[in-house]
């Protein structure tokens, strides 16, 4: 399964905020944006409340609070338990010597686009693969017309799809085997790191061997899974950003 990398973005800057969000979500859907704020206090509120929360976008120049606001909230993250990785996105070059006595991962100077923030995007993705869930997962799923609970690995999930009608979901595991009638919701598997490609299906990516066309039928997709015969649709709006993220895993 595919490492979701939760962050935080930290600028004063509106219009920024919402460019580097954009960004990750339509280039880089293994980042997912936790929050956006607009002040360091906020941002240690965040983190507060998200522990889960990996790594941090962060601007020097904080305009409500002072010149160097992102340097001073770098240096008194370094006191957590488990530090945050830091990015810092900034519009001066003059703050570099100082910023990196934080041991940032990297020190972006606006403006910067998708082909300059890969590199660094990358790097993350090679250096942290912990995902903060656990190795199994506790699956209660109906069985007939009683309940019982299986402990499974994730690796073991091929996929999840919403049920016609009613707010439950099936989950598709490698040997073959259906769990059905799971009481949850598509929201809450996206968020454990399965990837969208249809309204009602998400997948593992780290499961997918292929996507192609239906036979006869070439503006329809359909993904394929190792080791097992199983073949789910693409939506139309989904086949590029699944495209995109395959891309990135490679």
């Amino acid at each position: 399964m595919v490492t979701m990398h939760r962050v935080l973005i930290v600028d004063d800057e509106p219009l920024a905020r919402n460019y580097l969000r954009t960004l990750l979500q339509n280039h880089h859907l293994d980042f997912k944006v936790v929050a956006s704020v607009e002040s360091t206090v906020k941002g240690w509120e965040t983190i507060q409340n998200n522990p889960d929360i990996e790594g941090i976008f962060l601007d020097i120049d904080i305009e409500t609070e002072s010149k160097r606001a992102g340097l001073d909230f770098a240096l008194n993250l370094s006191r957590l338990p488990q530090k945050p990785w830091i990015v810092f996105v900034t519009g001066y070059q003059e703050y570099a010597i100082e910023a990196f006595q934080s041991f940032p991962i990297n020190y972006l100077v606006k403006p910067f686009d998708n082909v300059t923030i890969e590199p660094t995007l990358k790097w993350i993705r090679e250096h942290f693969h912990s995902n903060p869930k656990s190795k199994r997962v506790a699956i209660r799923h109906r069985i007939n017309e009683s309940y019982c609970t299986e402990y499974v690995c994730r690796d073991e999930i091929l996929y999840i799809q919403k049920n016609n009608g009613i707010n439950s979901v099936k989950i598709g595991l490698t040997h073959g085997e259906i769990l059905d009638g799971v009481n949850s919701t598509l929201k809450e598997w996206v968020e454990q790191g399965f990837f969208q490609i249809h309204r009602r299906n998400l997948v593992n990516l780290d499961q997918v061997r292929r996507e192609m066309p239906r036979i006869g039928e070439n503006s329809v997709y359909k993904v394929s899974f190792k080791h097992c015969p199983t073949e789910l649709d693409v939506g139309p709006d989904y086949l590029q950003p699944l495209r995109d993220v395959l891309a990135s895993l490679n």
